[in-house]
């Protein structure tokens, strides 16, 4: 059995069994484990194979030297902020392999010292957010030639479903940009190294109408490859 630690959306419950659904449907050895500070269980990261951050409200401007009190970022929560924070710290010192999906990126950049575009409409980029609930806002994305993510999608370039009205502005220190969209906005970031997978992306790939796509497809079995080989060292260390 693989375990998955999976952050809660905190607000979505349809929202998180989308990831849930997404991991789980890859494999019936698959089990995703819900981790908050709700709940207050970050200490089970220690018995998952991987750590998948999923979206939500906006990360604290504060933590990238944003401005505080800005009407057009909504729903800090300082706790979930704080929560993830740590779950990132111990995920990496564990060499856990970690797949961040659209706020997951960008807190994961705020943790690297990164700063956010906190809005992209704002700032004169196109809007990146879907119009209702029920919609996908679906654009093109450029992949960058030598990139991990160009070997995992195996192509240049294809179509994603997209919801955010945040952005990279500075890179995170030992972060690499890996596509952008048409109008320039990062699409996704990456640590990736034979030995080490850390892969953001701004897109929704758990939720995809195309769900075959190497964009939603590509990346879940890339993050559960990696997953399976930290699984199997956990276990060959626990009969050590």
């Amino acid at each position: 059995m693989m375990r998955i630690a999976v952050t809660d959306t905190m607000g979505s419950e349809h929202k998180f069994r989308n990831y849930v659904s997404w991991m789980e449907g890859a494999d019936r050895n698959i089990e995703c484990v819900r981790l908050s500070y709700a709940n207050g269980n970050a200490g089970l990261l220690s018995e998952c194979g991987g750590l998948l951050l999923t979206g939500g409200h906006d990360v604290d401007p504060g933590l990238y030297g944003g401005e505080t009190g800005d009407p057009l970022v909504t729903g800090i929560d300082p706790r979930r902020d704080e929560f993830e924070l740590h779950l990132l710290r111990d995920a990496l010192d564990r060499k856990l392999p970690i797949l961040g999906v659209c706020r997951g990126l960008q807190l994961t950049n705020v943790f690297f010292r990164g700063s956010l575009v906190p809005d992209l409409e704002r700032a004169g980029y196109q809007s990146h957010k879907s119009e209702t609930d029920d919609s996908e806002y679906e654009h093109e994305v450029s992949v960058l030639d030598g990139s991990a993510l160009r070997r995992i999608v195996g192509c240049s370039g294809g179509r994603v479903s997209s919801s955010h009205h945040q952005g990279v502005a500075r890179v995170g220190e030992g972060l690499s940009v890996s596509s952008r969209s048409a109008d320039g906005v990062i699409e996704s970031l990456e640590q990736v190294s034979e030995d080490h997978f850390l892969l953001l992306v701004q897109w929704h790939p758990e939720r995809m109408r195309d769900a075959g796509s190497p964009f939603a497809a590509g990346i879940r079995n890339s993050f559960l490859s990696m997953v399976a080989r930290q699984t199997r060292e956990l276990k060959s260390t626990l009969k050590e």
